[in-house]
């Protein structure tokens, strides 16, 4: 019988190389300073997560009065899968192990992968549309990097799958407290040393095999 039934994978960094959905969109429009001045300010508290994609979301109608979800989705479209992401959770699912993406990305990116690799569970942060589809300048939080554990403990209680029976996988200080709540916590990459006994450092995906 197997040891763990869920997995839960960031995206960002981890499925895909791109580092973050919303600097792509940044880069786009010319917004990479303002994104880091309200990176900066939610990193120290002073702002929320949800403010901080107004802010991201209004630099880019500063720039462009009018955006169309449509160019959004254009922009979001070019993206490569991370050395062994594909056959790694076609490998997990064959061995009856539920995948879930959990990011503070966006949806149309993550929902696209979650396709691709015929993922269960899909869990992103969405942005605020018009009736016509245009950007409103809100976001619609589901996911705050700070907080990715305890959206992991709602879909375990909801998949009714004990925590012990969890694995997370992620790259960066955003995925730590979803590493530490799961019941194995997979640090994938060289950004520094974690130091918790249920975190174990990989150096690719395929070697979250090795755990099962």
């Amino acid at each position: 019988m197997l040891a763990y039934k869920l997995i839960f994978f960031d995206l960002d960094g981890t499925l895909i190389k791109c580092k973050s959905s919303w600097e792509l969109i940044h880069k786009q429009f010319g917004t990479v300073q303002e994104a880091k001045r309200a990176l900066e300010e939610y990193r120290l508290g002073k702002i929320s997560y949800q403010q901080f994609m107004v802010r991201d979301i209004s630099s880019w109608l500063k720039k462009k009065k009018t955006i169309h979800i449509s160019e959004i989705k254009e922009i979001l479209k070019d993206y490569e899968f991370n050395k062994g992401a594909r056959e790694t959770v076609s490998q997990l699912k064959e061995r009856g192990l539920k995948i879930a993406v959990l990011t503070a990305g966006i949806d149309i990116l993550a929902e696209d992968v979650g396709k691709q690799l015929n993922a269960d569970i899909v869990l992103a942060n969405k942005l605020e549309v018009d009736k016509k589809g245009y950007l409103t300048g809100k976001g619609i939080e589901f996911v705050d990097p700070y907080r990715k554990d305890q959206v992991l403990i709602s879909v375990s209680n909801k998949e009714n799958v004990p925590l012990r029976e969890t694995i997370a996988v992620g790259d960066t200080i955003y995925d730590i407290s979803m590493l530490k709540t799961a019941g194995l916590g997979l640090y994938f990459g060289n950004k520094g040393d974690i130091k918790n006994c249920n975190i174990k450092p990989i150096h690719s995906l395929k070697e979250v095999l090795n755990y099962l």
